[in-house]
């Protein structure tokens, strides 16, 4: 299953909305700001400390939030732009110009109206519960979670179209394992989350008893065992990024057989999916043990999980009093956040997440300009450059796949900022009073438009992140990498700031994305963005002894209250992490006729600097157990305890914390 491959502002804008100022302290706009230093810690022990230490003291994880970034800045000032347009656009000034204006107001108007939204969901939940109630027959089940997906609501399993890993220039249609009400299998059976699936099953009965379903606790008790069930033969975390693995094209008629009571044919002609026979079944044992699963099943009890599951994903933008339950658990319980965020902050997410390349639009015109676009495209030439000649000096790899390795380069695309062309959302309708209504008609588009992708031609110019997105990625069928406007801001990047600054934090970034393309999932992809074997056997038994190293580093490391990161689902991101900030320390250095000293420090402080942030102990664990990425101390430590420029520019002994005897290199 191909996984896209994420790394996870302060803009200076005379804007009304300033006044709502964020609850984290502002620091400077300058990438690398030493106020932020704890110059009692010296760099050589821990060197995430050294460069956060009083930026961790004087912004603690606020309420409303279960983890606090310095690179949230971004987010703040973001909120605080978008509000500014759509507040405008609910006055009727379409400034700037927006052909979607009308409908980016309304959805927000919606969204903030809660009295009307609490009156309406309450009756289209109900509709949602009546249709799964009317059920009578297994026979007609997949016919039922077919409409349910349509709406969003993915019971049992899920479906959605993706570039195809055997044949890059195609869409092909994936259908995967989906349905648990918890993060990730292991919290069904490991020990150190028993609280939690008693806080899971209260939950469950608190939901359907808010939603006016009868008999919760009964039927909580059994919708829990069928998770339990369901999870059993479930993927774990680390087994869904193993792109071999969950490639099996094999097809419908293949399903059909591995699945025969499951109706198949009802399905596929309720989501509306073409006729052809290729798909691709991310676990057919998941499959398989699935239909033998609803085979033995009750129907009444199938009918309470469907009816869960419902309630479940969209208690989120429901009633009031299922969004407080729904935020109890899952932002409280599971990751430690002890407020909701203030409503008109999750609005503008949820309009984004809806409209996001029309909101998107309006915001590059008042945010982002050519000059940081130039010069973030400079900076991944000068990268691409620098990974280029890393490749041409590794002694490990021999010629035959470096030959694949170049190519690869020199096939690497690049989207900055923006679409070339903004989606066009004239089929997303909008009603002002419902909230609800909204959230599933946007679910209904998407749906419908991932449905029409399998089998067709892939769009190389579509985006899979919104322009106002803090974010950036790799896509190993495009073999790009993407950078939103959103990333490109203060604290993360500034033109104005020195060039050391803007490569040890944005550049490595850039390194990290193109980096994921030579990790352990990316490196399984050839130029063409085809899931296909490149590596010489010799080649790969060696890369593979080196991730190796970088995984035992990882499990050695521990959280304060004692529990060990896993080094095996973060590899790829930390392989990213290493490489990343070698390349562009490479390529920065190039930039220089003669290298400072001091800007080898500001290079690695800048890097650090971008990565100051704390969990809740709540959220730690939660990304432990599902996050591909670490803790951002280890992020920092791990990487810069890697290489002798750092040991170097700050001058530590071999055998400190951050200078050890023997370090982990892939690239």
């Amino acid at each position: 299953m191909k996984k896209l491959s994420l790394i996870l502002l302060c803009v200076t804008l005379n804007l009304n909305a300033m006044a709502v100022m964020p609850k984290q302290k502002s620091t400077s706009k300058e990438v690398v700001d030493l106020s932020l230093l704890d110059t009692k810690m010296n760099p050589c022990e821990d060197f995430f400390q050294y460069s956060c230490g009083n930026w961790l003291k004087n912004n603690p994880v606020p309420a409303d939030k279960s983890s606090l970034y310095r690179f949230t800045e971004i987010d703040e000032n973001t909120l605080v732009i978008l509000k500014t347009i759509l507040e405008s656009y609910q006055k009727g000034q379409i400034d700037p110009p927006q052909k979607d204006a009308k409908k980016l107001a309304d959805t927000y108007s919606a969204c903030l109206n809660v009295s009307a939204n609490d009156v309406a969901s309450i009756g289209e939940l109900r509709k949602l519960v009546s249709k799964v109630e009317l059920l009578q027959h297994k026979e007609d089940l997949m016919t039922l979670v077919a409409f349910l997906h349509r709406e969003g609501i993915n019971p049992f399993f899920g479906i959605y179209s993706m570039q195809n890993p055997g044949d890059a220039t195609k869409m092909i249609g994936v259908v995967d394992q989906a349905g648990l009400g918890l993060p990730e299998k292991g919290y069904y059976f490991d020990e150190e989350s028993k609280a939690i699936r008693t806080q899971y099953l209260k939950h469950i009965e608190n939901s359907l008893n808010l939603a006016g379903i009868n008999d919760a606790r009964e039927l909580s008790l059994k919708i829990y065992k069928l998770e339990i069930a369901i999870a059993k033969f479930s993927l774990s975390a680390q087994e869904q990024q193993d792109p071999i693995k969950t490639y099996n094209p094999i097809g419908k008629a293949a399903l059909q057989k591995l699945s025969p009571n499951l109706d198949w044919n009802k399905y596929f002609d309720g989501v509306g999916h073409d006729k052809a026979d290729r798909l691709d079944v991310v676990s057919p044992v998941y499959f398989k043990s699935l239909a033998r699963l609803i085979e033995k099943t009750n129907l009444r009890i199938l009918k309470a999980y469907m009816v869960w599951t419902s309630v479940r994903e969209t208690s989120a933008f429901a009633t009031t009093k299922l969004q407080n339950e729904h935020f109890n658990f899952y932002g409280t319980i599971l990751n430690g956040t002890k407020e909701r965020e203030p409503r008109w902050k999750s609005c503008i997410w949820a309009v984004d997440s809806m409209f996001g390349e029309s909101l998107g639009e309006a915001f590059v015109k008042v945010a982002f300009g050519n000059d940081a676009k130039n010069l973030t495209k400079k900076m991944v030439q000068d990268i691409k450059v620098a990974l280029k000649d890393t490749v041409e000096k590794i002694d490990w790899m021999d010629d035959e796949t470096k030959v694949g390795a170049f190519k690869k380069i020199a096939t690497f695309n690049q989207k900055i900022g923006y679409p070339e062309k903004f989606k066009d959302y004239s089929d997303l309708n909008i009603d002002k009073n419902s909230w609800f209504k909204n959230k599933i008609a946007a679910n209904r588009f998407y749906f419908d438009e991932y449905i029409k992708k399998s089998n067709r031609a892939v769009d190389r110019a579509s985006w899979e992140m919104t322009p106002a997105t803090n974010n950036a990625y790799y896509n190993p069928t495009m073999n790009e990498i993407v950078f939103p406007a959103g990333i490109l801001q203060a604290p993360l990047f500034n033109v104005d700031s020195i060039l050391a600054a803007n490569y040890g934090a944005t550049g490595a970034t850039i390194g990290h994305e193109l980096t994921h393309g030579f990790d352990d999932s990316g490196s399984q992809y050839d130029e063409l963005g085809n899931l296909k074997n490149w590596w010489s056997e010799s080649s790969a038994k060696v890369y593979a002894d080196k991730g190796q190293c970088i995984v035992e580093q990882f499990n050695d490391y521990t959280i304060d209250d004692g529990t060990h990161l896993d080094g095996k689902l973060t590899l790829g991101e930390n392989i990213a992490d290493l490489g990343g900030l070698k390349l562009a320390l490479s390529a920065f250095v190039k930039t220089q006729a003669k290298m400072n000293p001091e800007l080898l420090k500001t290079f690695f402080i800048a890097y650090a600097q971008s990565w100051c942030g704390h969990l809740t102990k709540e959220a730690q664990h939660t990304q432990i157990n599902t996050d591909v990425h670490a803790n951002a101390k280890f992020r920092v430590n791990g990487a810069v305890s890697n290489l002798p420029e750092f040991e170097g520019a700050f001058q530590c002994k071999s055998g400190d914390s951050m200078a050890p005897k023997n370090r982990c290199s892939v690239w």
